[in-house]
């Protein structure tokens, strides 16, 4: 019997009481890190504090969360000052239609927050490990997906997103549940999820529109129904607050984008932008070509197909870093899919594991230096998006000639 199908023979009662637990564990957990860390500290979430402070300038007082004023104030929380010409500036950049998912957390008092965001988190994290195998069909035995769990928990851009309170981890989760309801066919629960993707665009800006058009390709209108009326919806909500809060986020990202110094992996590779566009360009049409080829075996070449654009998506968007790779593991999970044995596959997650916190430990500045950041966008950030498209690439002519195994299972 399947995990799937063990859920789905419990009883009304048994569901009932297994929610309950989940509920009353969240609970618990968000009670012990208020207990022992978010109350002891005015701000111990670093980069859930500024969406906070600006929402909540919103909704408690009607400001523009990117104005100057909200800016001052999230300088001063954070700094006791305001931030030099030459610093990050410490602003609210996101999007407003993340009220959808944020508002909620923004009424509540700091701490308060902090510790519901924490359990938010660290739940959203259990999820991804449950939906992404299933999402690409990889179906390890039970004792790699144990492993594989610990190896997710302790991967190194994981362990930073979740001590920054990074919103890319819900978003990762987001992208997972698309991917997942798209192959089993749940195309509301699709629709619906990819809309939520686009508060932090970096990481869906070309899912969008290649899902877009593939689901028109397809004629699958439920899909493309759910999207188009989430995405109008959230895009509304805000409205009242700030009616041109689209033309204000503009200018605030291009604002952003003057003081921050993460350029994209593959910039940074190639040294120029330009260059990097074209290699981009070339990735994205190498992708839709091979996409296009072989529509008789969509499973297959549907999972790899993602997975190139979401390792594209990571090689050139902009003001990407390391905290954003957590989607990574679903193409690193469809790899792991095409490897002969599973023995293989626990070294290569062992390899990562390792390896990623051994160079922070002998190549990288200390933690507390400035200059730590830096090179781990320099060093870290490229690493895993380099490695995976470099093993996607050659699956896609393979896939066309017939000449890997089908080793994974349709998920339904």
């Amino acid at each position: 019997m399947t995990r799937a199908s063990a859920i789905s023979t419990l009883s009304p009662l048994q569901r009932v009481l297994l929610v309950a637990l989940a509920l009353a564990l969240f609970a618990l957990n968000t009670w012990a890190v208020y207990t022992s860390l978010t109350s002891r500290g005015p701000i111990i979430v670093f980069d859930f504090h500024h969406p906070w402070v600006g929402m909540r300038a919103m909704l408690h007082d009607g400001a523009n969360p990117y104005s100057q004023e909200v800016s001052l104030t999230i300088q001063k929380q954070l700094l006791g000052r305001a931030s030099r010409p030459d610093e990050h500036q410490e602003t609210f950049v996101y999007p407003l239609h993340l009220m959808i998912l944020f508002a909620p957390f923004a009424l509540l008092p700091l701490p308060v927050a902090q510790a519901l965001w924490f359990s938010v988190l660290e739940a959203s994290i259990i999820v991804f490990i449950i939906i992404a195998p299933r999402a690409v069909g990889w179906r390890p035995p039970t004792w790699l997906l144990a492993f594989t769990a610990l190896f997710t928990l302790g991967l190194y851009f994981n362990v930073w997103a979740m001590i920054l309170g990074q919103i890319s981890i819900l978003v990762a989760v987001l992208i997972a549940l698309t991917w997942w309801g798209l192959r089993t066919e749940r195309w509301i629960l699709a629709g619906i999820c990819l809309a939520l993707t686009t508060v932090k665009p970096q990481m869906s800006f070309l899912l969008v529109p290649a899902l877009l058009i593939w689901g028109s390709y397809r004629r699958h209108w439920s899909f493309i129904t759910a999207f188009v009326a989430s995405f109008v919806f959230m895009i509304l909500l805000p409205l009242p607050w700030l009616p041109n809060w689209p033309i204000e986020w503009v200018k605030a990202a291009n604002r952003y984008a003057g003081y921050t110094a993460f350029d994209p992996p593959l910039v940074m590779l190639t040294g120029s932008a330009w260059l990097a566009g074209a290699v981009a360009v070339l990735l994205l049409a190498y992708t839709g070509f091979y996409w296009w080829r072989i529509p008789e075996r969509q499973d297959i070449i549907f999972n790899w197909a993602l997975s190139m654009l979401v390792v594209v998506s990571a090689l050139i968007a902009p003001r990407t870093t390391h905290v954003n790779q957590l989607v990574l593991l679903l193409p690193l999970f469809f790899i792991f899919t095409r490897l002969p044995a599973p023995g293989i596959i626990a070294v290569v997650e062992i390899v990562l594991l390792i390896g990623l916190w051994l160079i922070d430990l002998t190549l990288l500045p200390p933690t507390d230096s400035p200059q730590h950041m830096i090179w781990q966008h320099r060093v870290i950030s490229p690493i895993l998006p380099v490695g995976l498209v470099l093993a996607l690439l050659p699956l896609g002519p393979l896939l066309a000639r017939g000449r890997t195994n089908v080793c994974e299972e349709r998920v339904s």
